[in-house]
């Protein structure tokens, strides 16, 4: 019993510093790789002289390097010291920033896409939702929520910084710097100082009583959820959820088609993407929270917000507070790619091998993300098949996602720990 007794399950100043520090590698590295690309697409490949798509093939190169690497580095965070990986991780992120910066040539993109595909996995996919699953009993859907919120606000501020720094006449391969510095500064001080792999190693208990009376974690083993109908549809469905979101990033390109102009259109597209990023950081919490309590009520209502919100910037063109509308409400589906899906794979299968699973999901996720920036760009400016096809893709998910949700009872009663 004197053993035992310095463990507590309460929540303690480590339990915070976990939270804080998902929270600066998603407002840090994750926002400023994924949240502001759309940004730049509107002016770098005029820089470079060549094709938009040509151009956002260094996303495809960062998906297909994420989704390859994502088994890999899920073996990685169960075996190996967290912080090492994360901090191996967000120095990826940043050099691949200022190695644009110093560059400033086509094929470098690719290569920064590489290693900052490579450095996303772990920080981004895997990371938070391993962290909060070993940290947190209780309310681990709010504290993903939480700390994935910062993607949105962190896009959100980026982009502002951008078209601060853009319109002041700052060249753009002085912004990429200032990213690459801002990527290090906002992650190595958390992944070398405030991360531990588990509770345990800071004599502490995961926060909240655990779900089983031994207090091991309970679920099935990966290869038999890998088996199971189940993970495939969670499988289709996490995919074409990141598909779906990438087609928000043609916003600006889209907007910039109706200029009048004036070339105010394009200020509107990336405020768009600002009103996005700030409302998914707000669902991104919402979500959590409502996932908590009823996870199939907080995906229909992703799947419905989505779909209202394409409906809106499409037929939103006479008036820039309608295509704002728009954005902030496809913000709530938006955020369901990084809440909803891992939350949705713990619940169907567990956490007794979360971590592989999940990993495995992560993997499809980034395949299908790899070919996201092309296939929507393949569109050009027929954005009314554009918005069609993203409609059909979102009934896809709802249909997929109805499945899922019929099937988790049975798949609870096999768990074991």
């Amino acid at each position: 019993m004197g053993e035992t007794a310095k463990y507590t399950d309460k929540m303690s100043v480590r339990h915070i510093l976990i939270v804080i520090s998902g929270i600066m590698i998603t407002f840090g590295c994750s926002a400023l790789v994924f949240s502001t690309w759309s940004a730049f697409q509107a002016v770098v490949p005029e820089q470079l002289g060549v094709d938009t798509a040509t151009w956002a093939l260094y996303i495809t190169v960062l998906y297909l390097a994420e989704a390859f690497s994502a088994p890999f580095i899920g073996k990685l965070l169960a075996k190996t010291d967290i912080r090492i990986v994360l901090s191996v991780s967000a120095l990826l992120v940043g050099l691949g920033f200022i190695l644009i910066s110093i560059v400033k040539t086509l094929w470098i993109f690719y290569v920064a896409g590489l290693m900052m595909g490579l450095g996303e996995v772990g920080l981004l996919w895997l990371a938070v939702p391993t962290l909060c699953n070993k940290w947190f009993n209780k309310n681990s859907g709010t504290i993903i929520g939480a700390c994935m919120a910062f993607t949105g606000i962190g896009g959100a501020i980026w982009l502002q910084v951008f078209n601060a720094l853009n319109a002041s006449g700052m060249d753009i391969w002085t912004i990429y710097m200032i990213w690459g510095i801002a990527a290090l500064v906002t992650s190595l001080p958390f992944t070398l100082l405030c991360i531990r792999s588990t509770p345990e190693e800071c004599g502490c208990l995961p926060y909240g009583a655990p779900q089983t009376a031994s207090g091991k974690p309970a679920g099935l083993d990966a290869g038999k959820a890998m088996k199971s109908v189940a993970f495939y549809a969670v499988f289709l469905l996490a995919g074409i959820i990141n598909l779906l979101t990438i087609v928000a990033q043609q916003f600006p390109k889209y907007t910039k088609s109706l200029d009048d102009g004036t070339g105010t259109m394009l200020a509107v597209g990336v405020t768009m993407a600002t009103v996005m990023m700030a409302s998914q950081a707000i669902c991104k919490l919402a979500l959590g929270v409502c996932a908590d309590k009823n996870s199939k009520v907080s995906f229909l209502a992703a799947c419905a917000t989505g779909i209202i919100g394409v409906l809106l910037v499409w037929f939103g063109t006479g008036s820039t507070m309608v295509l704002y509308a728009g954005a902030a409400v496809y913000g709530f589906f938006f955020a369901s790619c990084v809440v909803l899906v891992p939350i949705l794979v713990r619940q169907l299968f567990g956490q007794r091998e979360y971590p592989e699973i999940y990993s495995r999901v992560s993997m499809f996720v980034n395949i299908v993300g790899a070919i996201g920036a092309p296939f929507w760009a393949l569109f050009g400016k027929n954005y009314p098949m554009l918005f069609t096809v993203a409609i059909i893709l979102l009934v896809v998910v709802l249909l997929l996602g109805i499945f899922c949700f019929g099937k988790m009872k049975g798949l609870q009663e096999q768990w074991t720990e």
